[in-house]
């Protein structure tokens, strides 16, 4: 029986999207556990730093063949993460599988971040067809897991120790020079460092996608406001660290992502209307 080349047609589109599947719920539970051994357990740096690499060459890889079904990707992308949120809440106060540590949980966090943003950039940069039924939803089903991540970010529990920096270079930038000096360093000062620039970077696309009439001296004045908020909360419950450091790497990670957004609104969001 021979196979006509439109049917030949439907099964690479089904496979495709079979595969984009596949590939993202893996990389959404792909960890770096004290609890695993194998792939998911706890490994070197630069082990931890491959399975990224695995997750955004194969998530782009199957993004890219499937520029052409939108809808379905938003669907996957979504349902995925509104599923996984709460799962991976419940292991981080309950089962703690993804680790026995605050550190290795937040690393599962980084993993499915890093996929979500793999799917974002590749239908980004690549112009996907129907690109507002992508954006808007994608950014919606995002939000859970990101208000989670800066909720056990900054909202810690009020004590009374708490430590300072005022002095520019003298706090979480001292990271980088760690990591400058040392590359294959434990993963803790990769995360202090970039994890500072990168928390509020999705936060202007969040905004614009419940807040679509936002303007963008609007979002300026809360991308300056947010950082002094975070580290507030901080010293007036003295819990953490209050570091000028911070401010300025989170400032960085926000105007980062708002002048992406800006990009993307004019070339990909006002078109057509």
């Amino acid at each position: 029986m021979s196979i006509t080349k439109a049917q030949l047609e439907i099964f690479k589109t089904k496979a495709s999207k079979f595969l984009f599947a596949l590939v993202f719920v893996l990389s959404c539970l792909t960890m770096n556990s004290s609890e695993f051994k194998g792939y998911n357990g706890s490994h070197s740096t630069a082990f931890m730093f491959l399975k990224f690499a695995l997750i955004i060459l194969f998530v782009f890889i199957f993004s890219c063949l499937n520029l052409k079904n939108t809808e379905y990707v938003s669907k996957v992308v979504c349902i995925t993460l509104l599923i996984i949120t709460p799962l991976l809440i419940f292991d981080y106060y309950v089962t703690q599988f993804s680790g026995n540590q605050f550190l290795f949980r937040v690393w599962w966090i980084a993993y499915i971040m890093v996929a979500s943003a793999t799917v974002f950039l590749t239908f980004t940069v690549n112009k996907a067809e129907n690109y507002k039924k992508f954006y808007y939803p994608f950014w919606k089903c995002f939000t859970p897991i990101y208000v989670f991540t800066l909720y056990i970010g900054f909202l810690r529990t009020p004590n009374t120790r708490i430590s300072y920096n005022y002095r520019l270079g003298h706090g979480t930038f001292l990271m980088l020079k760690a990591i400058i000096k040392k590359p294959n360093i434990d993963f803790e000062p990769y995360l202090l460092f970039f994890g500072n620039i990168i928390i509020f970077l999705p936060l202007p696309f969040i905004i614009s996608a419940f807040l679509r009439k936002i303007k963008t001296f609007q979002l300026v004045l809360i991308g300056f406001a947010a950082p002094f908020l975070a580290e507030g909360y901080q010293f007036v419950f003295k819990c953490g660290d209050v570091d000028i450091d911070d401010i300025i790497l989170n400032w960085l990670g926000y105007f980062i992502g708002l002048l992406f957004y800006q990009i993307i609104k004019k070339r990909l969001l006002t078109e057509n209307e």
